[in-house]
């Protein structure tokens, strides 16, 4: 804007001058005019804002304004200078408070028009952003955004409405996005991922929105992935080939950007068998229809939160339920089962922090779980228990160590305290069997057995007392000879020999206990 001064309040003098003047009427001097000898204007100044503080230079050859540097935003540094000529803007300059490094800069035509627009956004001395018009009206922009002195985005523009605008996002000199505008507005964005030359994502806009998405999430040159928006840009449906297959096989649909269902093709069979349900962004069921017929046969349960909390199951495909499992805190506490289908669960199987710990069995469905198997039994791996009666006094017990079975106990009399006993070794080889009467301190007797699982030795506490008074010998599982402790005092003292039909062939005595036999008598008398 050009400032034109008239009846200033002094006269022109011999030599330069200043002219002052109070243009609003408020007793302070907002221009000052500078006159060279003739009495020409060389500079103006001028206080637009009436603060006391001149903030506009206005600088004339031949009585013709050719500069102009100005304060605009009034903190006393100049950041606008204003080439002129023949009284028209040739050149306007902008210029940053930090640094005084000029930051855009205006070029214009002979009448006044932009022709061109450079602006250096960084303060870099670099200008990365030029825009150029023709007739005044935009027809091209373009930008390097990461300083490497080549732009990386480009726009062209029709009577001022952008038309193409392409990007190179990696610097390659290629580029990379392209977006093609209808009558000004967004219509279509096609997008290279992998600088390849090939666009693998197309978007397609209405009203500047998103309406539709194809993707090549594997970059095969097959689009495999569709999505359609709504009116607000929020994926509406979402279709998929996730196995690349030509074939979509997961469907997802939203309402107002949160789901609500997806169908999908677990297997990849081609039938969709999976569908999940949610309600406010949150899965509550899923159902799979395994055997195809329009009918679930796997039904799972969520919580508010998103969380398993159970799972029905058809297992067998006849179409009822015969497996459920519990889950909290999405971890699976319990699973129930009925393995015969007969409406009656025969199974039931319990975990604890997400491991097993204990399965109760009903195998005859008479409402009775008369087997336990429970995993927390160290250091048995797996302890079995059969209670046939149901008066929790189990009648047997197996233990079970890295899935072999190490020991066995038998309470035939159902007191609580076995009466039978068997170990076994690592190889799952009967070792020792202990047998008791009358209870745990009553009378035993204790096998042992060789590799084969044949006796070897046995030995008997008859008193109950804990220590053997009888001990036999075997060979083949044949009885080859007996000793007997007849004083309790730890030592045979009687010695029987038996010859391969298990016949007494001899019996020593030691008649003095000094662990020395005294007397022998053969299977047909006294020797």
């Amino acid at each position: 804007m050009l400032s034109i001064i008239i009846s200033l309040s002094s006269e022109v003098s011999a030599g330069k001058s200043t002219q002052e003047r109070d243009t609003d009427n408020d007793g302070q001097t907002d221009q000052i005019a500078y006159l060279d000898e003739t009495g020409r204007i060389e500079r103006l100044e001028i206080d637009s804002n009436a603060d006391g503080v001149m903030d506009r230079f206005q600088y004339f050859e031949d009585q013709q304004i050719v500069r102009i540097e100005a304060d605009t935003d009034h903190d006393r540094k100049i950041d606008c200078r204003e080439y002129l000529k023949a009284g028209k803007r040739i050149r306007q300059e902008l210029l940053s408070n930090d640094s005084g490094r000029v930051v855009q800069v205006s070029e214009f035509d002979s009448v006044g028009r932009i022709v061109e627009i450079r602006k250096n956004t960084t303060e870099d001395d670099l200008f990365d952003s030029i825009y150029s018009y023709k007739d005044g009206k935009l027809f091209l922009f373009a930008q390097d955004t990461d300083g490497d002195g080549k732009p990386n985005i480009s726009q062209t523009y029709n009577d001022d409405k952008p038309v193409l605008k392409s990007i190179d996002d990696n610097g390659d000199g290629q580029m990379d996005v392209f977006c093609i505008y209808r009558d000004g507005v967004l219509f279509e964005r096609k997008t290279d991922m992998d600088h390849d030359g090939v666009f693998e994502i197309t978007i397609r806009f209405k009203d500047g929105q998103p309406v539709e998405e194809e993707k090549d999430t594997n970059r095969d040159g097959k689009t495999d992935l569709f999505t359609r928006f709504d009116s607000y840009g929020n994926a509406e449906k979402i279709e998929e080939d996730t196995r690349h297959t030509g074939r979509i096989d997961r469907i997802r649909t939203y309402y107002m950007g949160r789901p609500v269902n997806v169908v999908s093709d677990i297997d990849g069979d081609g039938f969709k068998e999976t569908v999940a349900l949610f309600k406010n962004g949150k899965i509550r069921r899923q159902t799979e229809d395994r055997n195809q017929d329009g009918k679930p046969d796997i039904t799972t349960w969520f919580d508010e939160k998103g969380k398993k909390e159970r799972i029905e199951s058809d297992t067998n495909l006849n179409g009822k339920i015969d497996t459920w499992q519990y889950y909290e805190d999405d971890r699976l506490t319990r699973v129930e089962k009925d393995e015969k289908g007969n409406g009656s669960i025969n199974l039931k199987v319990f975990y604890s922090k997400g491991k097993k710990c204990r399965v109760i069995m009903d195998r005859d469905n008479d409402g009775l779980f008369e087997i336990t198997q429970r995993f927390d039994k160290a250091p048995w791996s797996m302890v079995m228990e059969l209670d046939a009666d149901g008066d929790k006094h189990p009648e047997a017990r197996y233990c079970y160590e890295k899935g072999v079975l190490r020991l066995k106990e038998i309470d035939k009399d159902r007191d609580g305290n076995p009466d039978l006993m068997h170990h076994y070794n690592a190889e799952g080889k009967l070792t020792k069997t202990r047998e008791t009467h009358e209870g745990v301190d009553g009378p035993s007797i204790i096998w042992f057995y060789d590799d084969q699982e044949e006796a070897i030795r046995a030995e008997h506490d008859r008193t109950g007392d804990g220590h053997a008074d009888i001990w036999y010998h075997y060979r083949k599982g044949k009885l080859t000879g007996l000793d007997e402790d007849t004083n309790a005092d730890g030592k045979p003292d009687i010695w029987e020999i038996y010859d391969e039909s298990q016949t007494l062939l001899k019996i020593s005595f030691d008649l003095d206990f000094d662990g020395k036999p005294d007397s022998e008598e053969n299977g047909r008398g006294k020797k």
